[in-house]
């Protein structure tokens, strides 16, 4: 016995059969709204159950969705939500530097556990100091830790650079505190203070304040309050293998 198979004809066959939206005999019975421009897609319950174990959870719940027929997303685009139907049916999607972090959210969310890792694997060959910060924050969220340890290991690895962009005053406070206390933090302690000091001030939205207009008292006590927090956690850091001398 010999077993034959032509993958691309199926990948293409299943692709025309969403993209041809307008042919009634395509028997779909299942209608996606993203409601940002109320764009709409037709598909198929069984697709998406077998593609999705979100989809497979709710059809089989016989939720309102369910009943309807039709469910409105709130929290994506309607290009990467095509992208995404897409690649239910054909398996095949185009990630690039800029849809990567949408895709991984919807991914993720909707748990899709296939489509979840080969886009965390893209981001992390993919890594960009303007992109890092908000890689760290939705890793965090979303509990991937192989990514979120990946994060943390490409900042550590530019933080020369890293800290003197904007996107370092983006960080958390506990993101902060991790690299901070991290062995492998390699940087000049005079610059490493600045930054910091930079950091407390632009959390406490100094860079917001009118011209002339002198901090409120309890703006102030903030402030002290949370770069002392931060430099407290530096005394933790093991300076004999870091070269880093603070007080």
């Amino acid at each position: 016995m010999e077993t034959y198979s032509n993958l691309e004809k199926l990948s293409n066959d299943l692709k025309n059969l969403f993209q041809n939206q307008n042919e009634e005999e395509n028997y779909f019975d299942f209608e996606i709204i993203c409601e940002q421009n109320q764009t709409s897609f037709k598909t198929h319950k069984s697709i998406l159950s077998s593609r999705s174990q979100y989809f497979k959870s709710l059809f089989k719940s016989k939720m309102k969705e369910y009943q309807e027929n039709k469910m409105i997303l709130q929290d994506v685009s309607s290009s990467i939500l095509s992208s995404i139907l897409n690649y239910f049916y054909s398996g095949k999607i185009e990630i690039n530097l800029e849809n990567a972090i949408e895709i991984l959210f919807f991914s993720s969310k909707y748990l899709i556990d296939e489509l979840t890792e080969i886009v965390s694997n893209f981001i992390k060959n993919n890594f960009q100091i303007e992109t890092i910060v908000d890689i760290l924050k939705l890793s965090d969220s979303m509990n991937f830790n192989i990514l979120l340890d990946s994060s943390y290991k490409f900042i550590l690895e530019n933080f020369d650079k890293f800290i003197k962009t904007s996107f370092f005053l983006e960080l958390e406070e506990n993101h902060l505190n991790s690299i901070l206390l991290n062995d492998e933090i390699l940087i000049n302690e005079f610059e490493l203070f600045e930054s910091i000091i930079k950091w407390g001030k632009h959390k406490s939205n100094i860079n917001q304040e009118k011209k002339n207009q002198k901090l409120k008292k309890e703006e102030k006590d903030k402030l002290k309050n949370q770069i002392s927090n931060i430099i407290q956690k530096i005394r933790f850091i093991d300076f004999s293998k870091t070269n880093l001398k603070i007080f």
